[in-house]
């Protein structure tokens, strides 16, 4: 037995001490590190629970958070009646209601509002913190509609929250609805599916780089084989975190998304998987010529 063979397998015993996972059968490992990237992945985006089931619960009726009546609206009522005149036409109050929740309420993501990566909050919690992203915004606008006789339902995307009306649309209308909420429930639209990428592209890209380089180290950490080399494991972390930031830098404009950018990332992504099995092929092919 030469001299690099006992260093491969100084390192496989190393890393299987690390990973923790060697001694269990593959079809045992796989649904283990699913969970723990799961559970990672939960932890990192969503680390207030009791938000999250509240988030979860809404979405099961979103038009339920349209309060034409709110208490807390009612300044907010009382600056905007002087606007929306009886003569002013639909597109135009549209327009004005857009422009004054966007002045009331100035944009802001919910981890940093909430902690958690996305909240859709009541009219209350939205007026009450004074700042919000699209989906409260969008409860609030639609909640002011509705108190002056429009008929207003929440619309998304999934990456894009805005208010359809009996009159049009309004709080920056997406191209496309995905999931429309009625009276009986969410309905989600045909081909709705095919914008899931998109929009998962875009939230990649403003989320905290800090907290998105958790989930990739335990991906990578979970990812390493147990006869993995300290070289090939570097190798792979640099292709994984490559990836990462082309996604973020093709995704940060929701409205036109960086394809080719995307594209790489995706691809690096899948390289460093491909490193990985690569590295074992090799390992394994060279203890069997020994």
């Amino acid at each position: 037995m030469n001299g690099e063979t006992l260093k491969r397998r100084g390192q496989a015993v190393s890393m299987r001490k690390i990973l923790g996972l060697g001694k269990l059968k593959w079809y045992l490992r796989l649904p283990v590190k699913w969970a723990i990237i799961a559970t990672t992945v939960l932890a990192v985006c969503f680390p207030h629970p009791s938000l999250l089931a509240r988030h979860v619960s809404r979405w099961r009726d979103p038009n339920a958070l349209i309060e034409p009546d709110a208490a807390s609206l009612l300044p907010l009522l009382a600056e905007l009646r002087e606007k929306m005149t009886s003569d002013l036409a639909p597109k135009e109050a549209l327009s004005t209601v857009e422009k004054f929740v966007y002045e009331k309420i100035p944009y802001e993501f919910d981890w940093i509002t909430w902690g958690n990566v996305d909240y859709i909050p009541t009219v209350d919690e939205a007026i009450a913190m004074g700042k919000e992203d699209c989906d409260g915004r969008a409860v609030v606008a639609a909640s002011l509609l509705r108190h002056f006789g429009y008929e207003t339902e929440i619309v998304t995307d999934f990456g894009h929250v805005w208010v359809k009306t009996d009159k049009g649309e309004t709080m920056a209308p997406g191209k496309r609805p995905a999931v429309v909420a009625t009276d009986g429930g969410l309905s989600l639209q045909p081909g709705a599916l095919a914008q899931l990428p998109k929009a998962f592209a875009y939230g990649i890209a403003p989320f905290p780089l800090a907290r998105e380089l958790i989930v990739l180290t335990v991906i990578w950490w979970l990812l390493l084989h147990r006869r993995t080399s300290f070289g090939a494991a570097l190798v792979t972390l640099a292709l994984l975190v490559d990836g990462l930031l082309f996604l973020r830098a093709g995704g940060k404009n929701y409205w036109e998304p960086v394809v080719w950018m995307q594209l790489v990332g995706g691809a690096n992504m899948l390289a460093a998987v491909f490193v990985q099995f690569a590295w074992v092929r090799s390992v394994e092919r060279t203890a069997e010529a020994t």
